[in-house]
């Protein structure tokens, strides 16, 4: 398996709608928390930190199972995480792929 670069990483979870900027933070939703934990550790070589990790809903996978959908918040020192907001601005959305569900 091809380990990405932290900031590929990111850049991959800002096209697929799971990481957006928002203000001063990013914000991380996923359905995995295995993925929560390697969000960490790309903002940790980044020099950021996550701030919160929240239950936020629930994703229906069926009339008797649903799995929660997990909320990081986290900052980056914009120096270093300005490349990853400039992406995101070019090819993110406002919206994480779970935001009719968590909001």
């Amino acid at each position: 398996m091809n380990k990405l670069s932290p900031h590929k990483q990111l850049q991959s979870w800002i096209r697929t709608q799971h990481l957006i900027c928002h203000g001063t933070d990013f914000i991380f939703e996923t359905v995995d928390q295995t993925l929560i934990d390697r969000f960490e550790s790309c903002l940790h070589s980044l020099g950021g930190k996550v701030v919160s990790v929240k239950d936020v809903g629930h994703w229906p996978m069926g009339p008797h199972r649903s799995f929660r959908i997990l909320r990081a918040v986290a900052r980056v020192p914009r120096p270093m995480g300005h490349e990853v907001v400039s992406y995101w601005a070019t090819y993110g959305s406002s919206r994480t792929r779970y935001s009719e569900i968590s909001d």
